[in-house]
């Protein structure tokens, strides 16, 4: 993340902190709708009507990794049966 983006994020959480209650709404919405756009010009058929904002945003992170983002994430991650054994919880696998 650039500096720029780490200001930007400063400075929305600032302003935001200081706007009343329907005012975040409105910045929500629109956010969100920022979102939905990002989202159709990456995957033309989403269904966003079925997605919150939490799954909107991880779908846009997917959808603009690279290969060697894609290759890496997978190297790198652990199998649930080793994330479940490790926290006591390897009953949960039968």
């Amino acid at each position: 993340m650039s500096e720029q983006q780490k200001q930007n994020i400063v400075d929305i959480h600032n302003i935001a902190c200081i706007l009343s209650l329907e005012q975040q709404n409105v910045v929500k919405r629109l956010e969100e709708k920022m979102l939905d756009e990002k989202i159709l010009a990456l995957a033309p058929d989403a269904i966003l009507e079925n997605m919150d904002i939490t799954e909107k945003v991880m779908l846009i992170r997917e959808l603009s990794l690279t290969e060697e983002e894609k290759i890496k994430e997978k190297e790198e991650a652990i199998p649930l049966e080793i994330i479940l054994k490790e926290e006591g919880l390897e009953g949960l696998l039968e």
